[in-house]
């Protein structure tokens, strides 16, 4: 038993440092690519994060549920020392996902014409069909990942993701700045050379792990093709199994992207509807909707998760610290690191959320090229008022791209603090055993959100700043859902001003400081000195604020690394 737990904890460990580092690559990804993909009056990312969102929903329905079905079916038979049963789980799942590959493949394929017609994006069908081949790459090596995750060999899992993210980083880039030499003023076909490197990387990620399973094929519990003959009976009641687990992930997993699915859908259509309302010429209203879509896609959503490279890691930590208390009725262990888990959402968000309300258009200034050069020199210390500009806008007024992704950030800024409580309470009720149950806070999430937007976006005058508005609203029904149904169903007892009120308190100090700290240095002429100093005197003063509020326990340290010298660092005993 104590072998399984350390061979259990080792496998989570390595998996949870993959996932990490990947989390990190993918978040900067982004940026510089948006940089290659902007020229001028030409705009890639506007085809890119158009055929993403579609790419992304496919994808769920192999990667999400599918690998923890697999591991969990795997590891239950080889536990029961049933070796051939635990292979025909593998077999069973390899023919499913294959057929799911071949039927998305197809459909993004085939459908990529339809695709941009609701996306009103003419042309983006290239980057859509670009990224089809890639659902049947990244179904199979799914087959791969949940076999040998059943079996406590999480190496191939780690080696493959990371393999991919460095893969997607290379082709990409070098796609991306080909096809911008090769096509001068073609942005679908920038936006195409781009999507097919990251096919490219999954197919390098699948090679990756099939290599890692053919090497270990001798320590599985059956390798020889031969062995794998299984009844048909068998195959249809392993089938059953594992869409029965898949599915309800799959449903979850889904929301997200489905509601990105309707920002493509409806965002650039309504804006372009409020700009010719106002009087703009159609050239003008059409560029002015692009710049909206582009901005909140492209520009803030990527900042925006950023944060989620922090909560995600804590979610990981929390499934198996719960998943044995729960097991061993253990009440009070799981009260604890429930608290603990409600606690450190809030002592992450509550700084990230402050953090990019105040500095978020400067960042985005300093990081992008495009947002940079709209910066007139009247605007350049604009980091308040951009809501007002866009609400105040008069008819025909043109917009800068560095006020409009200001506005949408600052509202954005506010949902980071649900978004963490989502993700950090989602590893907190599925170690719980209860599975489904942020699932259905993220469809009531999900639907206000769809809802939400196009009222905001058609009957007021929010314009963009809707789409920001009803994402805020979908996590804070998902967050305030997850927060309930924790407290309640663990019987949490909180410290109120210790778990919510210390946070808080010192984000906001923290956001003082870093206004004045950006004003005072931007007035002596570095606006990227500005940007940098004042984010590192926000560290500073968020973790003083911390030591002063005596804001740690010995619990909430006890999933962090270096937890004794935090610990020191923050008084705790």
């Amino acid at each position: 038993m104590e072998k399984n737990k350390k061979s259990f904890i080792k496998g989570a460990a390595i998996l949870g440092i993959a996932g990490l580092i990947v989390k990190i690559i993918g978040a900067f990804y982004r940026i510089p690519l948006t940089n290659i993909l902007q020229r001028g009056e030409f705009d890639g990312m506007i085809y890119y994060a158009t055929a993403y969102p579609y790419y992304s929903w496919l994808l769920v329905i192999s990667s999400a549920g599918f690998p923890t079905a697999i591991s969990k079916l795997v590891s239950e038979r080889v536990a029961l020392g049933d070796r051939k049963g635990a292979t025909a789980v593998f077999k069973t799942a390899f023919r499913l996902l294959l057929i799911i590959g071949i039927v998305t493949t197809v459909l993004l394929f085939a459908g990529s014409k339809l695709i941009a017609g609701l996306a009103d994006v003419e042309k983006s069908e290239y980057a859509i069909m670009a990224l089809a081949p890639s659902l049947l790459v990244v179904s199979v090596m799914c087959a791969y990942r949940g076999y040998l995750q059943g079996l406590q060999m999480m190496t191939g899992t780690a080696l493959s993701q990371i393999t991919e993210q460095v893969g997607k980083l290379i082709a990409s880039y070098s796609l991306a700045l080909l096809f911008v030499k090769l096509y001068p003023g073609r942005p679908e076909l920038w936006a195409m050379g781009t999507l097919i490197g990251i096919s490219i990387s999954e197919v390098l990620g699948l090679a990756v792990i099939w290599l890692v399973y053919r090497r270990n094929r001798r320590k599985l519990p059956s390798y020889k093709l031969e062995d794998m003959v299984v009844p048909k009976k068998s195959l249809q009641r392993i089938g059953r199994s594992l869409l029965a687990i898949a599915i309800p992930i799959t449903i979850g997993a889904s929301i997200m992207p489905i509601t990105g699915i309707a920002d493509t859908i409806f965002i650039k259509r309504l804006l372009l509807q409020r700009y010719t309302a106002l009087g703009y010429e159609a050239a003008l209203a059409d560029t002015m909707a692009g710049d909206g879509f582009v901005a909140l896609r492209s520009y803030v959503t990527p900042l925006i998760n950023m944060p989620a490279v922090l909560t995600l890691a804590l979610s990981m930590s929390l499934v198996p610290a719960i998943a044995p208390m729960m097991a061993a009725r253990d009440r009070r262990g799981v009260r604890k690191v429930g608290a603990t888990g409600v606690k450190l959402a809030m002592l992450i968000g509550a700084p990230c959320a402050a953090g990019l309300f105040v500095l978020g258009g400067p960042i985005m200034a300093m990081l992008y090229n495009k947002v940079g050069q709209s910066v007139g020199p009247e605007g350049k210390y604009l980091i308040s008022g951009f809501i007002g500009q866009i609400l105040n806008m008069r008819p025909g007024q043109d917009i800068s791209i560095y006020t409009l992704a200001g506005g949408i950030m600052q509202i954005s800024a506010i949902g980071v603090l649900f978004l963490s409580l989502v993700q950090t309470l989602t590893g907190v009720i599925q170690g719980m055993g209860k599975q489904r149950v942020p699932v259905y806070f993220l469809i009531a999430g999900g639907a206000l959100k769809v809802v939400s937007m196009i009222v905001l976006m058609k009957f007021t005058q929010l314009g963009v700043l809707g789409a920001a508005v009803s994402t805020v609203l979908c996590y804070v029904v998902a967050g305030i859902g997850d927060t309930w149904y924790t407290l309640t169903h663990a019987g949490i007892r909180l410290n109120w001003f210790d778990t919510f009120g210390k946070p808080l308190l010192s984000a906001l100090v923290m956001g003082v400081a870093v206004y004045f700290a950006y004003g005072l240095v931007y007035r002596m002429g570095h606006p990227t000195a500005a940007t940098l100093g004042s984010v590192a005197v926000g560290v500073i003063v968020y973790c003083a604020c911390l030591f002063v509020l005596r804001a740690f326990n010995k619990d909430d340290l006890s999933f962090m690394p270096a937890s004794k010298k935090l610990a020191r660092l923050f008084r705790v005993k």
